[in-house]
């Protein structure tokens, strides 16, 4: 019967998202051997800057946990800009690899490695991006750190940009799980500068439904912009 449900939210969240429109997410590096996942994932931003703002992604993923420790998975992305309609603009294969035993150490480690092909009418570079994922719960708080670097394969610019993602979630006895996310940049390693990137910072909140159903839906804060501006986010995940 959840599986029957699963399948009818699934459906009704490919159908909607289109009429609402990358989103952000903290990848764990803990791996489920023969576990399918279906992911949706969406946001929406708001600037003062017209041109970002109603921009919105949306991506949907299948994946399935091949063995202990490596989780293999493939990814089509779309973006609408302002005012616009939703088109595809990449595709993506990915693979995390855990590393360590789970609570075997002080964290648990993973790796992901990315490779993303740009659609043919953008004319961008193909990008491979690797991702050193790092866990530790503690009690009912689980944090997640995520260290990421992105290189273009080709183009004018090759520069290897460093970003970074984390999530601090506590999980109540309800299920339901008050977290705060943030995703940001170092920029080139190259040229690092922190502090003129753009950070995004908030509250995010996650319940599981049918044991196999997770919501996900938060307000990122944008520093540079105000509280006021920023990135709504919204997941569903389905696992079998």
């Amino acid at each position: 019967m959840r599986f029957i449900i699963s399948i009818l939210a699934v459906s009704l969240a490919l159908s909607l998202y289109p009429t609402v429109p990358l989103a952000k997410k903290v990848s764990s590096p803990i791996v489920k051997k023969g576990h399918v996942e279906v992911e949706t994932q969406s946001e929406i931003f708001r600037s003062k800057d017209p041109a970002k703002n109603g921009k919105g992604k949306h991506q949907v993923e299948v994946s399935y946990g091949m063995t202990d420790n490596w989780r293999s998975g493939i990814y089509g992305v779309y973006e609408k800009q302002p005012g616009g309609r939703l088109k595809y603009t990449q595709a993506k294969w990915v693979h995390i690899i855990q590393l360590t035993e789970s609570g075997r150490y002080w964290a648990d480690a993973g790796l992901y490695i990315e490779y993303i092909w740009a659609a043919p009418r953008l004319a961008k570079p193909d990008i491979l991006e690797v991702k050193l994922l790092l866990e530790k719960p503690v009690e009912q708080w689980k944090h997640t750190f995520n260290l990421i670097f992105k290189q273009p394969l080709w183009g004018t610019t090759t520069s290897t940009v460093m970003d970074y993602a984390w999530r601090s979630r506590y999980k109540m006895d309800s299920g339901l799980e008050l977290g705060m996310e943030a995703y940001g940049s170092f920029g080139a390693l190259n040229n690092i500068q922190f502090a003129r990137q753009t950070h995004l910072i908030g509250p995010v909140l996650e319940y599981e439904v049918f044991d196999d159903v997770e919501i996900a839906f938060g307000w990122l804060m944008d520093t540079h912009e105000g509280v006021e501006y920023g990135d709504f986010k919204f997941n569903m995940e389905f696992e079998f």
